[in-house]
């Protein structure tokens, strides 16, 4: 009953009384002699409202817990682990682990595939969550194409919700490929639906606020941009404490949406307070973190504050490449600013070898789209 209760609030946003009835459900099932499906469900839920939290490390913790359980009552390929693998596989992505990330979630897809269970809801979250890491790795193509199949499948099975999710994900690989047309069509239908099925106010709908306004950015649509990311983070800071990742993740893209605006001044503080909270809650080598510090840099390099961008630069550049690889196609844009920094303090052979790295990534890239 505790759980039924508990997903009702998760569902509704209602994270601290879903946390509340989850907590009541694995003390209930942890006081049984044997362990249980039950107790997996419980710490699998509880696990689910930390990550909506950005409560990382602790949703690692009980996610990694149901795993082990369901492990000793199913056995190590059982088709009941995927959800827990989908979902821990997450949360190593944004622990910035892509390598536990990628084979949590392979193995995820791997049991569906056994299973032939590929146009079942679990089978569209293996393909949604390991398409995420592919773009985090920079493999876009491959990225579309997983979620692709996996809109089909929720499109099959009528689970709109996870239609949404795949709607924003998809949309935002399009971004990143230039295709912007439907990319903007498809976080419009997310919008759309996620306010019929859960109101104004639901956080999901300012994930797809989030998304059109990064793409306006995109297509230089500043004020636009500007408004769509304010009503983002009207309805974050409606759903979420003051110091929650969310609230920081909407002040970096207002960040970039005034400077696109050439309003550097209001530019530094969203990126400084973005700064301030994520440094409290996503491990250090995050590469948001590292986005941030990028787009600081940036406006002090247009203000012509060369030491200091210099110094961000480098961090930022440090902790992307930690984070990604210093192959990654991500890093492109940063690189061409660094460059250009670079060249204005007259750093030529040090410019150089930054476009060395551009020169290597794109032909990296363009071989593999070659193939």
């Amino acid at each position: 009953m505790t759980n039924n209760l508990g997903s009702i609030d998760f569902s509704a946003g209602r994270y601290g009384d879903a946390e509340l009835q989850f907590a009541r459900a694995i003390s209930i099932w942890t006081a049984e002699t044997e362990p249980s499906e039950d107790l997996a469900k419980a710490l699998h839920n509880l696990g689910a409202v930390y990550l909506a939290e950005a409560r990382y490390s602790d949703a690692a913790s009980l996610y990694e817990s149901a795993l082990d359980l369901r492990e000793v009552l199913a056995g190590p390929s059982d088709i009941t682990l995927v959800p827990t693998l989908n979902e821990l596989g997450l949360i190593y992505l944004e622990l910035a682990d892509s390598v536990r990330a990628e084979r949590t979630l392979e193995h995820a897809r791997s049991i569906v595939h056994t299973y032939q269970a590929e146009q079942t809801a679990a089978g569209a979250d293996a393909m949604n969550n390991l398409a995420l890491a592919y773009r985090q790795q920079g493999r876009l193509a491959d990225a579309e194409e997983l979620y692709r199949r996996a809109l089909v499948v929720c499109q099959h099975i009528s689970d709109q919700g996870r239609e949404v999710a795949v709607l924003n994900n998809l949309g935002r690989a399009l971004t990143e490929q230039g295709q912007n047309k439907e990319a903007e069509q498809l976080f419009r239908r997310a919008i759309d639906e996620t306010q019929r099925q859960l109101g104004s106010t639901h956080p999901d709908v300012a994930v797809g606020f989030g998304n059109l306004g990064k793409l306006m950015i995109e297509k230089g649509k500043y004020s636009d941009a500007a408004a769509l990311l304010r009503r983002a983070e009207q309805i974050d800071r409606q759903n979420f404490a003051s110091g929650h990742p969310r609230i920081g993740f909407d002040l970096a893209n207002e960040g970039v949406a005034a400077a696109g605006r050439k309003r550097y001044r209001e530019a530094e503080q969203f990126y400084k307070e973005s700064e301030e909270i994520l440094e409290k809650t996503l491990p250090p080598h995050h590469p948001e973190i590292g986005n941030i510090l990028a787009h600081l840099a940036d406006v002090y390099r247009v203000q012509g504050r060369l030491d200091e961008s210099e110094t961000l630069y480098r961090r930022a550049l440090k902790i992307l490449e930690q984070s990604w690889g210093p192959e990654n196609p991500e890093l492109l844009g940063h690189l061409r600013s660094y460059e250009a920094l670079l060249r204005a303090r007259q750093e030529y052979a040090e410019a150089e070898s930054v476009e060395v790295q551009r020169t290597k990534i794109r032909v990296t890239e363009a071989l593999r789209n070659a193939n």
